[in-house]
């Protein structure tokens, strides 16, 4: 089933109506308990759950997952956080609109966090990878999922992965999920996990019958609501209205001071720290 986008385009805004995205999705955008209309009734949003953007890189999931921002930004008044962006993003790349709405503060603090926070992680953030099962951001993601409903009053995270395999099943299995499939690439699909394979395929199937992008770009498949939504394109982050801007939010990661980088890739820095902890705890 074909879902319209209700939007109203600006010279510089997109503004995006209440009922713009699927109903399973705007349940966890929205705040909990904001009220908007299915079908002519109303319902009470959710507020809490994971969106995950599943897509091959340069398929359009960053793009996408800042789109949503938008639309939490104008319908509610929770706050944003772009989680271990570079303050040099949040300083400089951000659009105008999110001014004063978006931090980027460290999913590990997320218990300092109380507001009903949407995060959005990356999957530019390497440290998240299931396969680093035994370090802290891999326990931490999977005990967070289960109390995202109980910090701040509700949190949602919108979470942008490459494929759903790659990231620790516990974050997925504990709370509300809206997943949002876009563009896989044939030879990593039979790398999935079997639970979600046929998901992946479904969306992939659907998207191809409309799609006019090649790597089917211009629309996106809403799982639990099995329906194909218009994926707009913010004109913020058009490369040829703003570049800089563009190439800020687009990789975000990559202005990151070199420690910083280092310590993402290699976790060098936290070794480094503790080498230099152990020598002074050996010479007192």
């Amino acid at each position: 089933m074909l879902r319209p986008l209700l939007m109203k385009s600006g010279a510089k805004l997109m503004i995006l109506e209440k009922t713009a995205f699927p109903p399973s999705i705007v349940n966890l955008l929205l705040q909990e308990g904001q009220r908007w209309k299915v079908d002519g009734q109303f319902r009470e949003a959710l507020g809490t759950g994971i969106i995950p953007i599943v897509a091959s890189a340069r398929g359009g999931k960053t793009s996408l997952a800042y789109v949503l921002i938008d639309y939490v930004i104008q319908h509610t008044k929770r706050p944003v956080i772009l989680d271990s962006f570079p303050q040099k993003v949040i300083d400089e790349g951000i659009p105008e609109h999110w001014r004063g709405r978006v931090s980027n503060e460290k999913f590990a603090d997320l218990a300092l966090i109380d507001q009903p926070a949407v995060w959005l992680l990356d999957d530019n953030a390497v440290h998240y990878n299931s396969r680093d099962s035994m370090t802290n951001s891999s326990k931490l993601l999977a005990r967070a999922a289960g109390v995202l409903s109980h910090f701040g009053g509700g949190m949602t995270v919108i979470f942008t992965t490459q494929l759903l395999s790659g990231i620790d099943l516990s974050f997925l299995r504990f709370t509300t999920l809206s997943p949002i499939i876009r563009y896989i690439d044939p030879d990593v699909i039979n790398q999935e996990r079997k639970e979600w394979k046929g998901t992946v395929e479904q969306g992939q199937f659907e998207l191809k019958k409309i799609c006019q992008d090649h790597r089917l770009r211009d629309y996106f498949y809403c799982s639990k609501d099995l329906v194909i939504c218009k994926a707009p394109f913010p004109e913020w982050l058009n490369k040829e209205v703003d570049p800089v801007r563009a190439d800020y939010l687009s990789r975000p990661m990559r202005y990151h001071e070199e420690a910083d980088r280092l310590a993402m890739i290699t976790g060098e820095i936290k070794k480094q720290k503790r080498r230099k902890k152990n020598e002074q705890t050996a010479t007192e």
